[in-house]
C-alpha cells in the first residue's frame, strides 16, 4: 500500500499485511476475483476468502490476474455482473464497489439488489432480458399465490413503465 494514500486506513476490520494471500490462507480455501475468469459466481461460500483483485488488467496487463491466480494453484471467478446487469461503461468495477456488493448479496441473498444498490449511477446500469424475466417469473409465482398484484413491475430501473416489455422496447429505438 503507497503511504501517500491513506484512505484505505479509514476501511473497518480490514488488516494490510505485508506477506501474499496464498501464505496466510490455505489455496483451496481461496478464490481470486477477476472479471477475466470464465468462472461465475452463482453464490458465495462462506467458508472460502476472497480476493479482491485491485490491478485494472484491461489494458497493459489484460489476464494477468486470472493467470497469476491459476499459477498459484487459486481458483477464481467473476461475480455474475452479466446476468443481472447491463452497463453503459465497461465492467470493471471499483474495489470498494465489489466489497460492498458482496455485503449486499450476503445480507440479501440476491446477486440482482446487490448490484443495483450498490452500483453507482453513472454506470448506467440495467436489468438484463435473463434478468427481468427471471424476475417476473419469480414476481408472476409470487402474485398467484397471493402476494403480488398482477402489475407487480420486475425492473427497478423502469419505474415509470407499467410493464417490462415496453421498458426494453423503449431502451433498442
Amino acid at each position: 500500500m503507497d503511504d501517500n494514500d491513506k484512505g484505505w486506513v479509514n476501511w473497518k476490520d480490514i488488516h494490510i499485511k505485508p506477506e501474499h494471500y496464498s501464505e496466510l490462507i490455505k489455496k483451496e480455501d481461496l478464490v481470486y476475483l477477476t472479471s477475466d475468469s470464465p468462472n461465475v459466481l452463482q453464490e458465495l461460500d462462506e467458508s472460502k476468502a476472497y480476493v479482491i483483485g485491485g490491478l485494472v488488467d484491461h489494458n497493459h496487463h489484460k489476464g494477468f490476474t486470472c493467470k497469476q491466480a491459476s499459477d498459484y494453484g487459486i481458483d477464481h471467478a467473476q461475480l455474475p455482473l452479466g446476468n443481472f446487469v447491463k452497463m453503459n461503461s465497461r465492467k470493471v468495477l471499483a474495489v470498494n464497489h465489489v466489497f460492498e456488493i458482496i455485503l449486499e448479496y450476503l445480507q440479501t441473498r440476491d446477486w440482482q439488489e446487490a448490484f443495483f444498490t450498490i452500483l453507482p449511477q453513472r454506470k448506467g446500469a440495467v436489468p438484463t432480458d435473463k434478468a427481468c424475466d427471471s424476475s417476473s417469473q419469480d414476481q408472476w409465482a409470487a402474485g398467484a399465490e397471493g402476494g403480488l398484484d398482477s402489475e407487480a413491475k420486475c425492473c427497478r430501473n423502469q419505474p415509470d413503465s407499467p410493464h417490462p416489455e415496453e421498458a426494453q422496447d423503449e431502451e433498442t429505438h
